[in-house]
């Protein structure tokens, strides 16, 4: 009798996925919320690049305030929370929207740069538990020559 549970192998394979079924699942859930944070990235590299470029072609008609509606509105098309930046850039850590350079001569640079803080959905608690922070703050600057 003994020997007959020693070599039974029912359950084996329960035992084992169950171990391994939270990893699997942290790694799929981590990919689905880089994938995101990925998309939110490059959303917010569009917005800048728009700014930018309302700010060279305008001139000097082309205030902070109008390049601020420009992002606001492209960060709220996709999805993102345009209550998130702030309106000046002095401040280095957190949020910002900052522009610079508009209105200058031909040939000089303006620079649109902003700071968004992104919340992770999925490894947000593991995030908080590990690091303290349950964001991480995506940085896009882009820059064009006045014309």
């Amino acid at each position: 009798m003994r020997g007959r549970f020693l070599s039974d192998e029912n359950g084996q394979a329960m035992v084992e996925f169950a171990l391994v079924l939270p990893i699997l699942l942290m790694v799929l859930l981590g990919i689905v919320d880089f994938g995101r944070a990925w998309n939110a990235r490059q959303v917010i590299t569009n917005a800048a690049r728009e700014g930018a470029r309302t700010t060279v072609v305008s001139g000097s008609k082309a205030g902070p305030d109008s390049v601020k509606v420009l992002v606001n509105y492209a960060l709220s098309s996709a999805g993102l929370q345009p209550t998130a930046l702030g309106s000046t850039c002095t401040t280095a850590a957190g949020p910002m929207l900052c522009v610079s350079g508009n209105g200058g001569s031909p040939g000089t640079s303006a620079t649109v740069q902003i700071a968004y803080p992104y919340r992770l959905q999925f490894l947000a608690p593991l995030m908080k538990w590990t690091t303290g922070q349950s964001s991480i703050t995506l940085r896009t600057s882009f820059v064009m020559r006045n014309e």
